[in-house]
């Protein structure tokens, strides 16, 4: 698919084999700092290696780890995930995630983390020439196995429609129902439905989904997501988040959100921080109070739920 970024340069030492060829010279490129092993028997230069971050380092090594196996297992759970661009919140797997049998079992095998299924074929499809679980059915595996707010963060970017800037792939909630019923989810299917339920297209980030999820499990009142705002001189933005009871706004204040910011416009990050200041006193003196957050307060839950109470919010909860 072509918004998904490329997989290139892994040199597999089977397929070399195949044409007779010779793959000790990428071992003793490896032993002098030219080349990575990135998985038995597949190779990536150095350079390469060095310019990908680390979910695309990630993201190579489980495509080089299935398409190296013998038995080309279909990559599931967060390696699919990393596959297909889904968002994750916490450290990455030190395994690669695979489809198993039920009759062999969930287990951990060399460097794979093997999770039985009765369906071992169905929503199957192909990414980078290897099997990877389907949109939906990568949804649903995260939900059954990542806390409630990682997998709000997943499924809220999965059914949140790509732009033209920036395109994506994406999936309904009603595509999400379908799979849970094709999949015959029992064991788990309370805690999937609840991420289903609370899934949201109008979070417009990870930071925005997982603060959305986080506010609710902090006890405080749902919150209005992109409300438009006005003011004489016209249109200000659109709020990530609004409670019109307690006249509150809250912003989430990732990085991302100015250096994207900056990307798009072509200005520099200060420019956008100073615009973004702008729009902020737009806002208050239209009379609302404006709460930020940034990621950081995300990671520890409590910072948010201090916040949110000192800026005038409720919560049914006495503390985080």
């Amino acid at each position: 698919m072509e918004n998904i970024a490329p997989i290139r340069d892994i040199t597999y030492i089977s397929e070399l084999r195949q044409f007779d060829l010779d793959g000790r010279p990428f071992r003793r490129a490896a032993l002098r700092g030219d080349a990575v092993r990135i998985h038995r028997g597949a190779y990536l230069p150095a350079t390469v290696w060095r310019s990908l971050d680390r979910t695309e380092q990630y993201r190579h090594q489980v495509v080089a780890a299935t398409s190296a196996s013998r038995t080309h297992p279909t990559l599931s759970h967060r390696s699919a995930a990393v596959v297909w661009g889904i968002p994750l919140i916490g450290p990455l797997p030190k395994l690669v995630d695979v489809l198993a049998s039920e009759s062999s079992g969930s287990r951990t095998e060399g460097s794979f983390h093997r999770h039985a299924t009765r369906d071992l074929e169905g929503d199957i499809e192909f990414l980078h020439g290897v099997p990877v679980t389907s949109l939906r059915r990568t949804i649903i595996d995260l939900a059954l196995v990542l806390p409630f707010p990682a997998a709000v963060v997943a499924l809220d970017w999965a059914i949140r429609p790509g732009t033209d800037n920036s395109p994506k792939p994406s999936i309904t909630i009603e595509d999400l129902w379908d799979a849970v019923s094709a999949l015959q989810i029992s064991r788990g299917h309370r805690r999937v439905s609840r991420a289903i339920q609370f899934g949201d297209g109008l979070s417009g980030s990870p930071g925005e989904s997982l603060s959305r999820a986080l506010i609710h499990e902090l006890g405080f009142p749902a919150p209005v997501l992109q409300q438009r705002f006005d003011d004489r001189l016209g249109l200000i933005g659109y709020a990530d988040f609004w409670w019109p009871r307690f006249r509150l706004i809250g912003e989430f204040d990732g990085l991302l959100r100015y250096t994207r910011g900056a990307f798009d416009s072509g200005l520099s990050v200060s420019d956008i921080v100073v615009a973004e200041k702008k729009r902020e006193d737009r806002l208050r003196a239209l009379g609302p109070s404006v709460a930020r957050w940034l990621w950081a307060d995300t990671m520890e839950p409590r910072s948010l739920f201090t916040l949110l109470r000192e800026a005038g919010l409720p919560s049914g909860r006495i503390r985080a």
